[in-house]
């Protein structure tokens, strides 16, 4: 009887472990993506609670006390996705090199204080961690003792939240961090084996691995090294492989997959990889960055174009015109996934919602096709979950947001002084007055 009731439990407990995937599935949501152009309109709303395991809040914009922040309406309703999905989990991106604040982790007393702030803040703001992202800008002024600042920081933010769960007997805070993927940068950035321990995930930030610095075409983000690349670091398999030799535990590196491309303009008839360029390729509707087509833009793309697959590097490309584009789709992620659990990696990062097909208006793929693809490749199951389709933006946000049928010109944004809309050609930009400054619609000018 007792033998009988043991083996039943066991069974009932390995049939439900099968069904939780060992895998994480970690996803930012862009506060920025409502500003950069009205037609995004994304906001928390938005979101499939269901896609992903952990969702991040990334606001690059936000000033340096995070105390003044004035996001806190934004953020109740982004951690509100949590109620549609209890597993999930939110974590809150701190940008320092952004922020201007690497002064945080100098010494002792400026780290203790960091943490115990932002300790404060996440409860709070019931977040479930922290994404502290710690990466500079290319020729960026650092300082040699960075590298040993930023271990110090992880190493007592880890300390602070093991802490503070002991005392308020909640689950510990999350940490995890985005990192790069450039060879160099992390030599002199990082203390790999130390950090490894300390955080919860790494996302190794493998994009824009190629970009019109080389002034050839080149992938966003190749899977393998290809028959034209002079240098063996610039792909996936190398890059992982690269942080897990240094002593990162290999079950905590996400590999990140870009639901964007890199576009360039041709220079001539060659079209192939290694082919010469002479510009970022056009901005789009939707992302107003040169060299940047978001998956929303890569489909209406190549209707007409002509497509290929890279065959060493696991991923296609586009041309149309003098217009280049390398890209992911749907079974290039699938092909990553699958090296992905061949390598024992633990798991995705996917940069970012917004730019994949959230509406399911553009490829004909249905809602988030490649969000979709990446969690059903990894295996996710949220059981119990409520998945919540495409909800368009609330008419009154929209309106806020789109310049509609306006002339050519600069506007006040309703409802906030320090905003103001510039409407142009078709599009509109939304902008922000400097700190203490407000807009003037007479001048059509920030004034105190």
């Amino acid at each position: 009887m007792g033998k009988g009731l043991l083996l039943t439990v066991s069974l009932v407990f390995l049939q439900y472990a099968s069904l939780v995937s060992p895998y994480v599935l970690l996803c930012y949501y862009l506060k920025t993506s409502e500003q950069r152009l009205p037609n995004i309109n994304f906001h928390p709303e938005n979101i499939d609670a269901c896609l992903c395991t952990h969702l991040v809040y990334s606001n690059v914009n936000g000033p340096t006390d995070i105390s003044k922040w004035e996001d806190k309406h934004v953020f109740k309703r982004f951690n509100e996705l949590k109620t549609k999905n209890k597993n999930l989990k939110t974590l809150l991106g701190y940008i320092v090199f952004a922020y201007g604040v690497r002064s945080i982790a100098i010494t002792k007393e400026s780290r203790e204080k960091f943490s115990n702030s932002i300790v404060t803040f996440l409860r709070k703001h019931k977040f479930d961690g922290l994404d502290l992202d710690w990466r500079s800008p290319e020729h960026a002024c650092k300082s040699p003792e960075d590298k040993q600042r930023f271990t110090l920081l992880v190493k007592e933010l880890m300390a602070a939240f093991k802490a503070e769960a002991k005392k308020s007997k909640k689950k510990r805070l999350l940490l995890t961090a985005p990192v790069s993927s450039h060879v160099n940068d992390i030599k002199a950035d990082y203390d790999v084996a130390t950090i490894s321990q300390y955080v919860d995930f790494l996302s190794v930030m493998t994009l824009r691995i190629h970009s019109i610095v080389d002034r050839v075409t080149g992938h966003n983000s190749p899977l393998h090294r290809g028959s034209a690349d002079k240098s063996p670091h610039r792909n996936i398999d190398y890059i992982l492989k690269y942080w897990r030799d240094r002593g990162a535990a290999a079950e905590k590196l996400l590999v990140t997959f870009p639901t964007f491309g890199n576009s360039y303009i041709l220079t001539s008839s060659q079209t192939g990889i290694g082919a010469p360029v002479s510009a970022c390729g056009k901005s789009g509707p939707y992302t107003p960055e040169p060299g940047i087509k978001a998956y929303q833009e890569i489909c209406p793309f190549l209707k007409g174009a002509t497509k290929q697959m890279i065959e060493d590097q696991k991923v296609p490309y586009a041309f149309k015109g003098n217009e280049w584009v390398g890209y992911d789709d749907r079974e290039s992620f699938k092909t990553k996934v699958q090296w992905l659990k061949d390598n024992n990696f633990g798991g995705a990062t996917l940069w970012a919602l917004d730019l994949d097909d959230y509406s399911g208006t553009h490829c004909n793929e249905g809602l988030y096709p490649l969000t979709n693809t990446l969690k059903t490749a990894l295996g996710i199951s949220n059981s119990g979950c409520v998945s919540s389709a495409f909800m368009k933006t609330p008419k009154e946000v929209e309106s806020m947001l789109l310049c509609g049928n306006k002339a050519d010109g600069i506007y006040p944004f309703p409802k906030n002084k320090q905003k103001f809309i510039n409407c142009g050609c078709a599009e509109s930009h939304v902008l922000t007055c400097p700190r203490k400054l407000k807009y003037n619609n007479d001048c059509h000018c920030c004034i105190k």
